[in-house]
């Protein structure tokens, strides 16, 4: 059935273009969860602004997800409901990238969640990857070897005994184990170097792989373990994306994670 033109503006909408801004692309349960509306409330007013050209939907390749982003309309409709001068276009187009801005963004969803309801306080969260990226030399006998550092996402937390930091490694299989072993490898040289508080201000930092398969986060692991030392293996942490339940976000403080050590056991990542 085709959503009807005429149906009246809800009260939330500048609210719902505002989070499809700041996201980038969002699924209709990610935006249901950040508005804290049920979904028979947001299909027809999201079908809407989908006929009318406001919206676009991306579909994923692999797993078929869907995502919703602002167009060109959707941007200027912001600005005229809002008062406020029309924001740039989300940068997000290519379909082969949705499931991991989409998993990316679950984290940020959960986080705003855990935030909102005062059970994390939540200092920072960057995932522009000019303020994210870094890099660090390597030594291999007698040469050096530069590794370029670009996490998907830094978020900084503050906890009773200070600020910690993590930085967000989104895998969807996509990246060989080679270069990934290499990345770790780049991120122990870094941690020891000083690089947490030379570029982000922090000296409490860890290394968070979030990815989409149990077998893929094994091997993650070993591929870390490989390349730190005894003394790096707690900067590395991993997970796979059902930590990210954005119908309970309490479920991120529970003991999920894994470090890089042989002998890991599942712990709370903030405890």
């Amino acid at each position: 059935m085709q959503p009807s033109l005429l149906a009246p503006e809800p009260a939330w909408l500048p609210e719902l273009l505002a989070a499809l801004s700041e996201y980038e692309v969002l699924s209709k349960p990610q935006m249901a969860a950040l508005l804290q509306r049920d979904r028979t409330e947001l299909d027809p007013v999201l079908a809407t602004l989908v006929a009318k050209g406001q919206v676009g939907k991306l579909v994923g390749d692999v797993a078929r997800e869907t995502g919703h982003r602002l167009t060109r309309k959707g941007v200027r409709l912001l600005a005229e409901l809002t008062g406020n001068e029309p924001g740039p276009l989300p940068a997000i187009r290519a379909t082969t990238m949705l499931g991991h801005e989409l998993l990316k963004n679950d984290l940020a969803v959960v986080l705003r969640l855990l935030h909102a309801a005062s059970v994390v306080d939540v200092l920072r969260w960057v995932t522009a990857r000019d303020q994210l990226a870094d890099a660090v030399r390597v030594l291999r006998g007698d040469r050096s070897e530069r590794i370029a550092l670009v996490a998907d996402a830094f978020v900084a937390i503050r906890t009773p005994s200070g600020p910690t930091a993590l930085l967000v490694e989104i895998d969807m299989n996509t990246v060989s184990l080679v270069r990934m072993m290499k990345r770790y490898e780049g991120y122990a040289a870094w941690w020891r170097g000083g690089g947490p508080e030379r570029r982000f201000g922090v000296r409490s930092l860890r290394v968070l792989t979030i990815t989409n398969h149990p077998q893929r986060l094994a091997r993650l692991r070993e591929a870390a373990a490989e390349v730190a030392d005894s003394g790096s293996h707690g900067l590395f942490w991993f997970a796979t994306g059902d930590v990210l339940d954005l119908a309970r976000p309490e479920r991120f403080l529970e003991a999920q994670f894994v470090t890089a050590a042989p002998d890991a056991t599942a712990r709370g990542l903030l405890n």
